[in-house]
């Protein structure tokens, strides 16, 4: 099973990879990005190598882990998504003509920010690791924060508020990671780049 959030952002630099890593350091754990990660070039799996701080797990204490996520980045048109939506006419509705109905995407003040949106970077996470959902949701929130753009669960449409997104995510992370039993957990420990 895999899961998606969809990050819509006016522009992405390089320049922003230390300012999110320096943040998800923020989150009792110490973490490094996969070193040759660009926006420029990345496509699939982005691995992070992390130590957790303050695990709730005694085995996981000291241990050298790896996870990540899938991103996909592609170029976003506000425009082109808006007329995408509205229903199309049949032939006897464009005789009679019916105008088409134009269909918001989100309420008016996310699709004012999201006119300014370039590019959509969309983050997939799977369930086989217990903490892919740690890393593609804290860094999806942060890249947020960062430029500030517009976050997006598509699966059920919601779209998220910029005020305390990070920390908001952060506190669902903990929720959930908290009822993971020993037995239930799934990880890799870190070997190599």
């Amino acid at each position: 099973m895999s899961l998606d959030l969809n990050v819509y952002v006016e522009k992405l630099s390089d320049e922003l990879i230390p300012k999110i890593v320096k943040r998800l350091n923020d989150f009792e754990m110490n973490v490094e990005i996969h070193p040759d990660f660009s926006f420029e070039t990345q496509e699939g799996f982005l691995p992070f190598k992390f130590t957790l701080k303050n695990p709730h797990l005694e085995i996981l204490k000291e241990k050298k882990l790896i996870s990540g996520f899938e991103i996909y980045i592609d170029n976003y048109d506000f425009d082109a998504e808006k007329e995408n939506l509205k229903p199309k006419l049949n032939f006897f509705e464009k005789i009679l003509g019916k105008k088409q109905v134009s269909v918001e995407i989100a309420e008016p003040e996310i699709e004012k920010r999201l006119q300014k949106c370039k590019k959509i970077v969309n983050f997939v996470w799977h369930s086989s690791d217990s903490f892919e959902l740690r890393f593609a949701s804290l860094t999806s929130a942060i890249l947020t924060e960062l430029t500030h753009g517009v976050c997006c669960y598509p699966a059920d449409e919601i779209w998220y508020e910029n005020k305390n997104i990070v920390e908001e995510a952060y506190k669902e992370i903990k929720e959930y990671e908290s009822i993971i039993k020993e037995r239930n957990l799934q990880y890799h420990e870190f070997t190599e780049w």
